[in-house]
């Protein structure tokens, strides 16, 4: 999930951080959340791992390896999507 696609559905606490950049809300967490409340309701059994690579991929300069670490996240996530898990 794109990380500022959350400021249009939850809002967030409007802070900055030290680089005076927006903290953006943590659609992660959210979306997680609102998955598993929707199944439980549907008595569907789900069960949801969130990964958040955002500071492991920020914490230093991004070079090849992140690409293709990204690229990896990217193709199992859509494989497990269209698999139906």
């Amino acid at each position: 999930v794109a990380e500022g696609c959350g400021d249009t559905l939850i809002k967030s606490t409007g802070a900055t951080d030290a680089g005076g950049n927006k903290v953006l809300a943590d659609v992660g967490t959210w979306l997680k959340k609102e998955l598993e409340s929707y199944f439980e309701k549907m008595r569907q059994p789900l069960h949801v791992n969130y990964i958040d690579p955002t500071y492991m991929i920020r914490a230093v300069p991004p070079n090849a390896n992140d690409t293709v670490y990204c690229t990896v996240l990217a193709q199992n996530a859509v494989h497990a999507a269209m698999a139906g898990f």
